[in-house]
């Protein structure tokens, strides 16, 4: 069995909108769409997304294309940080990493939110026939990469790109991270989480951010 973890494309966070309901940006629509490309040669029988505005509209494009229905699993949700209207702060992200047990009320433990993706993801292994492409998110698939090797932390979910995309194997109850495996193209639409707009940049923000998005990858 294959799983394909894949981190949503490029959002527009809004401090005027529930984090759940963030929709993707000019850039990331535009890297939702080439994705679909990018992932049709790897024979994915099955999608799967966090019900996360910005889970489903990655989705969908390379639903669309191959004809395939996506299966929403709530539990594939983003770890809520912060009740506080837009991104969280970098000290409450640092914090989160540094203590599993920590977290502000009404909010998820690095611990319950890496047990929760964890049991999602293997159920699904369990369940799902054929190659497997699972929606989710920045903070989660780390957790889940965490589980398997302690070495990953921090740095490495600050490495992830949007939209990015991992390969992991189901043999025998367990899970393998296949780090060799590298999407032909991801580089060429990816972008980094710190290229994410800012609210007070507006519509207008965006459309600059994607036009020089556009014009990076033929320098």
């Amino acid at each position: 069995m294959t799983l394909y973890l894949v981190r949503h494309a490029q959002c527009m966070p809004k401090r005027s909108q529930a984090f759940s309901k963030w929709a993707l940006s000019p850039v990331g629509a535009h890297q939702a769409e080439e994705l679909a490309g990018l992932l049709e040669p790897l024979e994915i029988a099955n999608v799967f997304s966090s019900p996360f505005t910005r889970t489903l509209e990655t989705a969908k494009p390379f639903a669309r294309k191959l004809g395939l229905a996506i299966r929403v699993v709530d539990d594939l949700r983003e770890r809520l940080l912060t009740k506080e209207a837009g991104l969280p702060s970098d000290e409450l992200w640092c914090k989160s990493w540094e203590d599993f047990s920590f977290c502000l009320p009404g909010c998820e433990t690095s611990l319950a939110a890496q047990a929760r993706i964890c049991q999602t993801i293997r159920d699904i292994a369990h369940t799902a026939e054929g190659i497997s492409a699972i929606f989710t998110h920045g903070n989660v698939i780390p957790l889940f990469l965490n589980a398997l090797t302690r070495t990953v932390g921090r740095a490495e979910a600050e490495a992830m790109t949007n939209p990015d995309v991992l390969k992991i194997g189901w043999s025998r109850g367990a899970f393998t991270w296949d780090r060799s495996f590298r999407l032909p193209g991801l580089e060429r639409i990816a972008t980094d989480h710190r290229q994410t707009p800012k609210e007070q940049g507006s519509l207008v923000g965006a459309l600059i951010a994607r036009s020089k998005h556009l014009i990076s990858r033929h320098l």
